[in-house]
């Protein structure tokens, strides 16, 4: 990855993580607010839907609008169920979908996902205890999202929905943050001769594989 794509890619990712960061702690935030008029998992479920709005409208983004339907039917189910516990449903899913993403990646014969992005770096040395180092952390991804799902399923069921919320919308992406910085120090660690690349840096490297694998949506207004 040459620095104009590497500055490029960071750019997009600090951008990325300071909107998903401030849309996720107003899921969490706002419903708290409203709730003596109205139900938190209503209103965040509301405020998902209108981020799904957002996307679509501005991005032209099909799969925002399958979202949105998506998340209207399961609004739709909260509402006429009175069951807190549906709202927990999105959140379970895609930390599933994440897991998923990285697992499939593991399977014999398939080049593990933290593999494909380390790649990326035509400068990086990819010895054979790398690519070892490289599959562990592949794996522990793996782990790290099924955890977060089987969390938010236990708060969802034992615990106050406020405190669901709270770990879901906001705890999460420190926890995040503690797991690139985890995998930096072990890095500098286990393999001091490679290039010191912040967490940022390699999140950066993140957003460039993604937008290798997901083409535009095709404009229908070009048609």
């Amino acid at each position: 990855m040459n620095r104009t794509a590497a500055r490029g890619s960071l750019r997009s990712m600090l951008l990325l993580a300071a909107v998903a960061i401030t849309l996720s702690t107003a899921l969490h935030v706002v419903p708290q607010l409203l709730r003596n008029w109205i139900d938190p998992a209503w209103s965040m479920l509301l405020l998902m839907i209108v981020d799904a709005c957002v996307v679509a409208i501005f991005i032209r983004s099909r799969s925002a609008v399958l979202i949105g339907l998506a998340l209207g039917a399961l609004l739709g189910a909260v509402v006429l169920s009175h069951q807190q516990l549906l709202a927990a449903l999105p959140s379970i899913v895609l930390n599933l979908v994440l897991a998923s993403v990285f697992a499939t990646t593991l399977r014999s014969g398939e080049t593990p996902l933290i593999v494909r992005v380390a790649e990326l770096d035509n400068s990086a040395v990819l010895s054979v205890d790398f690519l070892r180092y490289l599959r562990s952390l592949t794996q522990a991804w793996t782990l790290f999202f099924i955890t977060m799902a089987a969390l938010s399923l236990l708060l969802a069921v034992y615990a106050p929905f406020e405190w669901w919320s709270l770990f879901v919308n906001v705890l999460m992406w420190p926890l995040i943050g503690l797991m690139f910085a985890a995998e930096w120090i072990v890095r500098r660690i286990g393999f001091p001769s490679l290039p010191p690349h912040t967490p940022l840096y390699i999140a950066a490297r993140i957003v460039a594989y993604q937008r290798r694998l997901v083409p535009a949506e095709p404009d229908s207004s070009a048609r």
